[in-house]
C-alpha cells in the first residue's frame, strides 16, 4: 500500500471506532487519537509507526493545528483512497471471499503487501499473506495464514462480485 492509502486506512479505522481528533507532537513523533479531545479524562490511543511513517503524517498534517479533526484530514489528504478502502462496497466485494468464523459470517481479504490497520487493540502492521478480516461490526484485524487455516472455513472461493 501507498503512504496515502496506509494513512487512510488508519484514520478511516479511527473513525468507523468513534475517534474524532488527532494530536500530534511533531518532535516526538507521537500520535495520539481522542474520541473526545475535550475530556480531560479521556486516556488517548497512541499511535505507534516506524518513524518514516510517523514523518509522513506529520508532514501531511503541518499546517493544521492540534488539535486535528480526522474527517477534514481524510477530505483533504485520501479522499479516493478512504472511499476505496472503507466505502465503496463494490471495490470491497470484489476481493473479498466469504468465510465463517463458528458460528458468524464474515469477509476477509487477502493481503499482497504490508499495511496499517487501526484494530480495537492499536495499530497493527499486517505482513503479505496475511489474511484482513472485517467483523460483525466493521472492525479490521490481521490474522496469520496458519492461525486463519485453523479458525477458519472458506465458504466461497471466489469474491462475490
Amino acid at each position: 500500500m501507498t503512504e496515502k492509502e496506509n494513512l487512510a486506512s488508519v484514520l478511516a479505522g479511527a473513525y468507523k471506532l468513534d475517534y474524532r481528533w488527532l494530536v500530534i507532537d511533531s518532535e516526538l513523533l507521537q500520535i495520539r487519537i481522542y474520541k473526545d479531545v475535550s475530556d480531560e479524562t479521556e486516556v488517548p490511543l497512541e499511535l505507534n509507526f516506524d518513524p518514516h511513517f510517523a514523518q509522513y503524517i506529520v508532514n501531511v498534517c503541518k499546517n493544521k493545528d492540534n488539535p486535528i479533526v480526522i474527517s477534514e484530514v481524510l477530505v483533504e489528504f485520501c479522499a479516493s483512497e478512504t472511499h476505496a478502502l472503507y466505502y465503496d462496497k463494490k471495490s470491497y466485494e470484489e476481493q473479498a471471499i466469504a468465510i465463517r468464523h463458528k458460528p458468524n459470517e464474515l469477509t476477509a481479504i487477502r493481503e499482497d503487501g504490508e499495511r496499517y490497520l487501526l484494530t480495537l487493540n492499536g495499530v497493527v502492521r499486517t505482513n503479505p499473506g496475511d489474511w484482513v478480516i472485517r467483523g460483525v461490526n466493521g472492525e479490521e484485524y490481521p490474522c496469520d495464514p496458519e492461525i486463519f487455516k485453523k479458525l477458519y472455513d472458506i465458504i466461497e472461493e471466489e469474491p462475490k462480485a
